[in-house]
């Protein structure tokens, strides 16, 4: 019982419950309203704008919401946004004014999205990155659960049934509950409540922002418009329920796999990937408008569609919170929902005019066209543009009892002895546009030893670890071991994905003999450690 108490799982269960309720008020909300707008004589055009100010009202989630959690807590802030919500559920059931919704829909997108950028953190900051690709994955899953149950529950009572946001109401205040009951430790607020800056968040990784932004659009202007299509191509019954929950249901046949994937392979190559299965499953989808398909395939697809396009933000996720510390988990979550916002915004509002304007199966010509921006942008990436390497979970992952070794900041702060070391990790402070060659320089005029060098460069500049690691066996690959022996040593010092950079560096052009004498330098060293007693993962 101890081990499944230990387990990340189970330590943030109240969470992954609770999304449960919050995920199908969310998706109830975007399946009824825009029928009783339809109804109420508003065109598809309409409709989308309508249904964009929800993500209007994300981007004030990402640009406040933080402030209220770092004001009140995560818990007492999810309570406010959850009871806010029901009062929004039980307003829409007397409305029906295009303003009024409109309206409403800011509201609702603010507290949906702070709930979420609440509860992202808090994984996020109870997560690492040897598991945060298979928890979020998990999050979502349960997410897909909810948001997918919704088309059938509305099937049970009808999409003109008034007790709907009765419903929505209910679901929101359990997950209320579940929270507000949970013995989960809060996590440490930051020091900063505002949201991180776009340029900061681009630094960190290009990649995850951009996928934000595609994210948002592809994930709204689906959500919002799928019912509008659904009726007009005639889907009913359980199929109906099936296609209108297919986004997040489809998510279920992705998320986890897209998690094992990208917790072991470059994230940009798993996400362009993913951009191929969408590009493929929704032009299946246009092809059934024209021909009439077996159903069977229509609704294989529809759910590929859905979990292609559900799984690019929370990979996007994973992609910045590999490069970002603990404390910057709230202010990074908050600009990634901004950014998820603004394509959220956009999405309903280019789909449905172009919607209007031609045919409802415009949706899917237009969803196709952000699939291909994001795959060639990711493959872009992944090939011509010299980025720092994350490489997967390996055996080195450990962690050490702090009170055992010295920690990282004695290192840091001690001074270096050689004048023209010290002159060098100086010079490489300023990123120089040519490293290799004063690094190289500086060996040859001072006489130094290449692993004294490795070591100091780790320990002075460990955001560049990997790509400096890489140009000195560059410069001089027959001392690749002597530098591996002499980083692996202190491996314990650095986080996981510092570590996976470094061996990144020292695997580059390495003969296979000589990659396996870096993996068998870091056993060595994981031995060494169980030896003395000291925890390893």
């Amino acid at each position: 019982m101890s081990k499944k108490k230990n387990s990340i799982f189970y330590r943030v269960s109240p969470i992954l419950f609770s999304i449960i309720g919050m995920a199908l008020s969310h998706n109830l909300f975007f399946l009824v309203l825009p029928l009783q707008m339809k109804s109420a004589g508003l065109n598809s055009s309409q409709v989308g704008i309508a249904m964009g100010m929800f993500a209007a009202g994300s981007i004030a989630a990402g640009l406040f919401g933080s402030k209220l959690v770092n004001r009140v807590g995560h818990i007492r802030a999810f309570a406010s946004f959850a009871a806010t919500l029901s009062i929004v559920s039980i307003a829409h059931s007397f409305m029906d004014s295009f303003f009024v919704i409109s309206a409403l829909r800011v509201i609702a997108g603010f507290c949906f999205i702070a709930s979420f950028i609440t509860l992202e953190s808090w994984l996020n900051v109870m997560s690492d990155s040897s598991n945060r690709g298979k928890l979020f994955s998990v999050y979502q899953i349960f997410f897909a659960l909810g948001f997918g149950a919704a088309p059938f529950l509305m099937s049970q009572t009808g999409e003109s049934d008034i007790r709907l946001y009765g419903v929505i109401s209910a679901l929101t205040a359990v997950a209320l509950i579940i929270m507000a009951m949970s013995r989960m430790p809060q996590p440490e607020l930051p020091g900063r409540s505002r949201a991180m800056s776009l340029k900061k968040l681009w630094g960190y990784s290009p990649s995850g922002t951009f996928s934000c932004v595609i994210a948002g659009s592809i994930g709204s202007a689906s959500v919002s418009l799928i019912a509008l299509y659904a009726y007009a191509r005639g889907f009913h019954g359980p199929l109906l329920s099936v296609i209108l929950g297919s986004y997040l249901l489809g998510g279920l046949l992705t998320q986890y796999p897209t998690g094992w994937f990208a917790d072991r392979f470059d994230k940009r190559t798993v996400g362009a990937a993913l951009m191929l299965v969408g590009i493929g499953s929704n032009a299946i989808i246009i092809l059934d408008y024209f021909e009439n398909l077996p159903t069977s395939i229509v609704v294989l697809f529809f759910l590929l569609s859905g979990g292609a396009g559900a799984a690019i933000f929370p990979l996007a996720v994973t992609q910045v919170f590999d490069h970002i510390e603990t404390k910057e988990a709230l202010p990074a979550t908050s600009t990634m929902q901004i950014l998820l916002g603004v394509g959220g915004v956009l999405g309903p509002i280019i789909a449905g005019a172009l919607m209007t304007a031609f045919s409802e199966i415009w949706l899917y010509f237009y969803v196709i066209v952000l699939h291909v921006i994001l795959m060639a942008f990711l493959l872009i990436r992944k090939l011509f543009i010299r980025t720092e390497r994350l490489e997967p979970a390996q055996p080195y992952q450990m962690t050490t009892n702090p009170a055992s070794v010295p920690p990282l900041e004695e290192y840091v702060k001690a001074e270096i002895a050689e004048p023209a070391l010290k002159l060098l990790i100086e010079a490489l402070k300023q990123t120089p546009k040519n490293p290799q060659a004063l690094i190289k320089v500086t060996l040859e005029s001072a006489k130094l030893q290449a692993e004294d060098v490795a070591l100091q460069m780790v320990l002075k500049l460990p955001k560049y670890a990997g790509e400096l690691t890489e140009h000195l066996v560059t410069l001089y690959p027959e001392k690749r071991l002597e530098v591996a022996r002499s980083l692996t040593d202190f491996f314990d010092l650095h986080k996981t994905r510092i570590n996976y950079a470094i061996v990144g560096g020292l695997k580059t052009n390495a003969t296979d003999k000589e990659i396996f004498e870096i993996d068998r330098l870091i056993e060595l060293r994981k031995q060494r450690l169980k030896e003395v007693g000291l925890p390893v993962e």
